[in-house]
């Protein structure tokens, strides 16, 4: 096997993440890229967490590495060597020429991680419900027959060995008690299992449980073979993970990792992400722009009223049904409208999402919060965890202004405050956005029934179980689902104790008649409040 090196720059270090074995072939390797990318580090880290094996040529290799970096005044560290590998450092006692890091004896301040903020409102707000399975974002997908499900254990296996936010728990820091997070748990594996139909369903039963928060797995995985079918179960603790991160990288990855697995010869190259280390990168703000963002979202949630901003209540009291969710095909309208045009999608109906809360309340303000994947660079991009934030989103109507304007000036909106997005803490932590109606685009199978491609087959979501409460509990989420097929369709999930559902109805037609509006660039689309 190869020796896989993917790389990791984090200011003037860099990681060198290694997989596979290091014998005299794949020493060439390994010295080749610390040649070419050592050079101006004052620190070269090699994790050797996925290492299976070091000949003396690689011990040999790292020795002459250490030299060599000495010389440029950097130093060379050994990460979370494997139980196997260690043994081999202490017999050759090379664990006393190297700086080795394992993960028993790693400093506290690298070993405990903060909550992010995001991540921080989501655990404080399932205290309130704590035995709810309001974070649980499971799925069960019912597999293609021909699927071997052995192979796809081990491709599982390998996903959850690659992205260190499956090894998060979150614990009590001891000397402050705060809750935090360590990324060194156990992984728990998947296999599969042989079970009868009955045993099936009460598995289903089982799954749908909360999570034991503290320093327990945080994850969900069954691979499950009845008389009947093949099904895979996923469930992440949403504090962890987001539905960009589970639909789309972890997802894509595991079809990879299958597909590559029966492919004799394949050599299949994984990017391995670490969520820790964007998290304490994250952190590091200075308190000067700290306070400008403060700044900024303050005066974007200036004065922000329920009674003004939110549609008029319709319902007081105890709802007669437990239904909160509606769902509203848009037919007519499709993707191809985007083609060309100097806003996003997303702007787009953020921008009808805004005229509809005005066009509801009777004001000629709105203001909304609307939520991004986090994912800003193309590093953030590949990256699994949690990375939602949620952006305060304000305009005033008062004056004439044409539906292309109107997406254009919003669409600036959006940068600026993505400039800001680091002090988006504020917005959590003091309750700011609490109450606001929220705003999210949904693309393909995030969040909604639908296909999933492994291998040229189609495997489907056959079931998701409904959450017991929104996991934001927020009075009004508008959620346009973009689907695969060019179509979309609006998802209004409501406080039932305040709206009915005809008052939902009313609202998504006002939503219809906004989307229409905006597509006409001449349209001055004050004149419709």
């Amino acid at each position: 096997m190869a020796l896989e090196i993917t790389s990791r720059e984090e200011g003037a270090s860099l990681t060198l993440e290694l997989r596979g074995k290091i014998s005299i072939l794949e020493t060439q390797e390994l010295d080749k890229a610390i040649a070419e990318q050592a050079p101006g580090r004052k620190e070269v880290r090699l994790d050797f967490s996925n290492v299976e094996y070091i000949s003396s040529a690689g011990l040999r290799s790292l020795f002459m590495a250490k030299k060599n970096l000495l010389r440029q005044g950097a130093e060379l560290k050994i990460l979370y060597p494997t139980e196997d590998v260690m043994g081999v450092f202490r017999t050759t006692h090379f664990d006393s020429l190297l700086t080795i890091v394992q993960r028993e004896n790693e400093g506290e301040e690298s070993a405990f991680y903060p909550l992010r903020p995001v991540q921080r409102w989501m655990v404080d707000t399932h205290f309130l419900m704590a035995r709810s399975t309001m974070m649980n974002t499971g799925a069960l997908i019912e597999l293609d027959p021909s699927i071997d499900l052995e192979r796809l254990a081990a491709a599982a296996n390998g996903v959850l060995a690659n992205h260190d936010v499956f090894r998060c728990r979150l614990v009590i820091h001891p000397e402050t008690g705060d809750i935090c997070q360590r990324f060194d748990g156990e992984l728990e594996k998947a296999r599969v299992e042989i079970m009868s139909d009955e045993a099936f369903v009460q598995r289903k039963q089982e799954v749908k449980q909360p999570y034991e928060l503290i320093n327990h797995p945080l994850y969900r995985l069954y691979i499950m073979q009845t008389g009947t079918g093949k099904y895979l179960y996923v469930d992440f603790y949403h504090a962890i993970m987001d539905g960009t991160a589970i639909a789309m990288l972890f997802w894509r990855e595991l079809a990879k990792r299958y597909h590559d697995a029966g492919e004799p010869g394949a050599k299949g190259k994984y990017h391995s992400s670490s969520y820790a280390a964007y998290i304490r990168e994250e952190s590091q703000i200075s308190a000067e722009e700290l306070e400008e963002g403060h700044a900024y979202w303050r005066k974007m949630m200036e004065d922000f009223d329920e009674d003004k901003h939110l549609p008029p209540v319709d319902l007081e009291g105890e709802s007669e049904t437990p239904e909160h969710e509606i769902e509203i095909p848009f037919p007519g309208f499709d993707k191809t409208f985007f083609r060309g045009k100097d806003f996003t999608e997303n702007t787009f109906f953020m921008g009808a999402s805004l005229l509809s809360l005005a066009k509801t309340t009777g004001q000629k303000e709105a203001i909304l919060g609307w939520i991004h994947n986090g994912r800003i660079n193309s590093a953030e991009r590949r990256l699994m965890g949690l990375m939602l934030d949620q952006f305060p989103a304000r305009w005033d109507f008062t004056g004439p202004i044409t539906a292309g304007d109107f997406l254009r000036q919003l669409e600036d909106q959006v940068k600026e405050g993505m400039k800001y997005r680091k002090s988006l803490d504020l917005i959590y932590e003091e309750a700011l956005g609490d109450g606001c109606a929220t705003f999210i685009l949904q693309k393909g199978a995030m969040g909604r029934r639908g296909e999933l491609p492994l291998d040229g087959k189609t495997c489907v979501i056959v079931e998701m179980p409904a959450n017991e409460i929104s996991a934001a509990e927020n009075t009004l989420d508008i959620e346009m689902n973009s689907h695969d097929d060019g179509s979309y369709s609006l998802v209004l999930d409501y406080d039932n104790q305040r709206y009915t559902e005809a008052a939902m109805r009313r609202f998504a037609a006002v939503m219809a008649a906004m989307v229409e509006a905006l597509q006409q660039e001449d349209r001055d689309v004050t004149a419709l409040l």
